[in-house]
């Protein structure tokens, strides 16, 4: 009898060993499924194929294939332009593998792209302690100001421009919002002032906005010679439109 319940128990352990080994290759054949549809541009087949390769998971313990998995899902989601998603599984990165600064910058580039604007601005302050110079934080700054801007809620989005050209970022368009913030009230000293900082900066990037929301300026201060100057630096560079010349001949008559 004792003979007989050893061969049950070494049959049982194998019949589970390869349960577990048939349960990894399943796993591992989804893993390269989604993967491959991921390239294909098939976002939500991949999503789909990443979701059965986690639910495969039963040891309730995330482990390298967990976290690998997610980073892929995460990258369907936004390719499937669900951007709240996207970002709620680079929340679930961050509980589980810790607030890697990869994982909260990428979280606060997909919440501002969601409009979760108080989410997106919560790890923007982490990003912006962490990275005050970087052009990782000057980038998403501009599409969170954005956002902030688009929800009228100016002063906030003034707030971080300012807090980031204090902070040392060297980026023209970030004058340029600074600028256009305060063109927005009425302030032409302030917004030349911005703007005048921002061609300072040398970005070429910006250079082009920089330049005629300069001119603009100049012209509604009705300083007509200086507004002339400036359009004139811009067609050099930038060659001048239909409109652009029609002023350039207006500003020439003054």
């Amino acid at each position: 009898m004792g003979r007989i319940k050893g061969y049950l128990c070494v049959l049982l352990i194998a019949l589970s060993l390869a349960g577990c080994q048939n349960q990894e290759k399943e796993r591992q054949e989804l893993r390269l499924q989604g993967i491959g549809q991921l390239d294909a541009g098939d976002y939500e087949g991949a999503v789909a194929s990443f979701e059965e390769a986690l639910s495969k998971t039963t040891s309730g313990i995330v482990g390298e294939f967990e976290l690998d998995i997610l980073k892929y899902r995460a990258e369907a989601e936004y390719g499937a332009g669900d951007f709240q998603a996207a970002a709620y599984t680079y929340e679930i990165l961050m509980q589980v593998d810790e607030e890697r600064q990869e994982y909260r910058n990428r979280a606060c580039f997909l919440w501002t792209m969601a409009g979760e604007a108080d989410k997106a601005r919560e790890l923007y302050e982490k990003m912006y302690q962490a990275e005050p110079d970087s052009q990782e934080t000057a980038e998403t700054l501009l599409i969170l100001g954005q956002l902030l801007t688009d929800l009228d809620r100016f002063d906030e989005a003034m707030k971080l421009y300012e807090q980031a050209v204090n902070g040392g970022i060297k980026n023209g368009e970030i004058y340029n919002r600074l600028g256009l913030c305060q063109l927005e009230q009425d302030d032409y000293d302030m917004a030349l002032h911005y703007f005048e900082l921002g061609v300072q900066t040398g970005d070429m990037s910006a250079m082009e906005n920089l330049l005629r929301n300069q001119a603009a300026v100049y012209e509604k201060k009705l300083d007509f010679a200086k507004a002339l100057s400036v359009l004139e630096q811009y067609t050099a560079a930038y060659g001048a439109t239909p409109e652009i010349q029609k002023e350039i001949e207006f500003l020439r008559s003054r």
